[in-house]
């Protein structure tokens, strides 16, 4: 190793025969090595690992900053734009007797699993040390910092891309003797091409055996976790009336991740390319639709509005069912609260029927997120609507909403205000929206008993509605419908007369939609029927095939 002709200020650490040599220390800035690279800067400095910036002084055939291939008159790069006589790369240098990092890269088998990982230029070694030159990653972006701002995330099928490159790699890695180490959304950038890299590796290091090639898994799970905002939820088995959502195929799997029920990169790569799959185009479902609306047996009027959809479009070259499914509970009285319900009924389906009519959105892979951001934008419009005719009124109306949009086997579920969206299946009745109101914040904060918001005196007092100026705040949730399930939508003048355990004992009760919801409507007035009751009741059945 060549001599350093200043020593670097501040030290490093104890070492130990297994860290860099206690006489070597860090290169100082203007070091010139191999006569090619030139130090301008000390990265890391730790007992393991340390990284320089390097200038080039001779030209290489790849670029320095993305790894691309160079022509030999190149003088900007094609793919990240750095001028070729200005390039940097960065060079790690880890102990000879046991190198960690991008210097365990060089000696590698060719495999299309190899792309995530850093492109070496070379490896070379000194007296104690052995040093890595890989590109300096300047051209990158790193996940940190893309998702640096508070509750961004990856959609979640750019999340299950990500994670089926990467737990390729982790498997190349494993086969080969090697582990990942503790990677993080630091260590996990976007080419200009958005292709998934690792920035540096500079945790790559030979693998001890099953403990180590696990930990990589497990830990790509939580970073996955991380990168798509999915949320860990626990709940007690005896409180139906503060759900959590529920759980998407995805999110299924990282359980699995952190249960150790998958405890292999080749099997992860495996779960998440099914569920690609699965989720590319969706599975058709027959659907079975009933509504119902009633005054209820004390108000004299009804502010409920309610609205069902169903069509069979080609999805993808293929026949999917796709259907919109909305109730809205009116609110400031005769010629106020059917209004706004009215409205905000007719203003979401305007704005989600042609959407989901557009051929574009049926050419390709349906992505969860922008159904989502649709139900969200349909509810904005729908909230602008009825804040404009309060205004032109001057009054105080508003709206409750809950919505689902389906198409084939998953739904977007979106809800403003306390009316409900239940999912069921196997028997139970399952609430999939969470409601706004003050008696569920209390519940949330565990001030109050789950019972509470069936008879406290503030029961009714909501905190988001249709009618304010400005975004109404829509919560969706996203529900994996399997045949037998049924969607049910509901006002609380509903649910807060007839108990969820009734409610799930009618469904079995009731085959037919129709009849169910004249069921339901009735329990509802038979339980004393305070307020105005609406439901819409969707059952989905698998399609017979067809025999030749």
């Amino acid at each position: 190793m060549s001599e350093p002709t200043e020593p670097m200020t501040g030290g490093t650490q104890p070492l130990n025969p297994a860290n860099l040599s206690e006489e070597n220390e860090p290169f100082a800035i203007g070091t010139i090595l191999k006569d090619v690279y030139r130090v301008t800067a000390l990265l890391t400095d730790t007992p393991t690992l340390r990284v320089y910036r390097v200038a080039l002084l001779e030209p290489w055939d790849h670029c320095a900053r993305c790894g691309a291939a160079l022509q030999a008159n190149d003088q900007f790069c094609e793919e990240c734009g750095s001028q070729v006589e200005e390039q940097t790369a960065l060079l790690q240098e880890t102990p000879a007797a046991q190198p960690i990092g991008a210097a365990l890269l060089d000696d590698l088998p060719d495999d299309p699993a190899r792309s995530v990982l850093p492109t070496v230029r070379e490896v070379f070694v000194g007296e104690d040390s052995r040093f890595a030159v890989l590109p300096d990653g300047t051209s990158l972006v790193r996940f940190d910092t893309l998702l640096s701002e508070p509750n961004t995330f990856v959609d979640q099928t750019d999340a299950i891309e990500i994670g089926i490159q990467v737990s390729r790699a982790l498997a190349y890695l494993h086969r080969n003797g090697l582990a990942l180490g503790q990677v993080t959304l630091a260590d996990l950038a976007l080419t200009n091409k958005r292709e998934i890299k690792l920035a540096d590796a500079g945790a790559i290091r030979r693998s001890q055996g099953k403990e180590d090639q696990l930990d990589d898994v497990e830990q790509l799970g939580l970073v996955l976790e991380k990168m798509a905002g999915i949320q860990r939820h626990t709940r007690r088995l005896d409180d139906a009336n503060n759900p959590s959502p529920l759980d998407s195929g995805f999110a299924t799997i990282l359980s699995d991740l952190r249960a150790k029920r998958i405890n292999d990169a080749s099997i992860l790569a495996q779960a998440l390319e099914t569920l690609l799959a699965e989720q590319a185009t969706p599975i058709s479902l027959r659907v079975r639709t009933g509504y119902a609306t009633d005054v209820g047996m004390i108000r004299d009027h009804n502010e409920d509005s309610v609205l069902t959809w169903d069509l069979r479009l080609n999805w993808d070259a293929k026949p999917v069912n796709v259907g919109l499914y909305v109730v809205a509970d009116g609110m400031g009285g005769h010629e106020g609260g059917e209004v706004a319900s009215g409205l905000a009924i007719t203003t979401t389906a305007q704005t989600l029927v042609t959407t989901l009519l557009d051929p574009q959105l049926h050419n390709g892979p349906v992505s969860s997120k922008h159904l989502a951001d649709l139900v969200k934008q349909a509810a904005f419009q729908a909230n602008q609507a009825v804040y404009e005719e309060s205004v032109r009124r001057k009054n105080d109306m508003g709206t409750t909403l809950t919505m689902a949009v389906v198409v084939g086997d998953r739904a977007i579920v979106g809800n403003v205000g306390d009316s409900r969206t239940y999912l069921y299946r196997d028997g139970k009745l399952q609430r999939i929206s969470k409601d706004h109101s003050l008696v569920q914040r209390l519940i949330d904060i565990g001030q109050l008993d789950p019972d509470d918001i069936y008879n406290h005196p503030q029961r009714n007092a909501i905190l988001k509605s249709l009618g304010d100026s400005g975004d109404p705040g829509t919560d969706t949730f996203e529900v994996q419908l399997q045949p037998n399930d049924a969607l049910f939508l509901c006002s609380d003048g509903m649910w807060e007369m007839v108990r969820d355990p009734k409610m799930a004992e009618l469904f079995a009760e009731h085959a037919n939609p129709a009849d169910l919801c004249d069921a339901l409507i009735e329990a509802g007035n038979a339980g004393g029927g305070e307020d105005n009751i609406s439901v819409v009741v969707v059952r989905f059945d698998s399609i017979p095939s067809v025999e030749h």
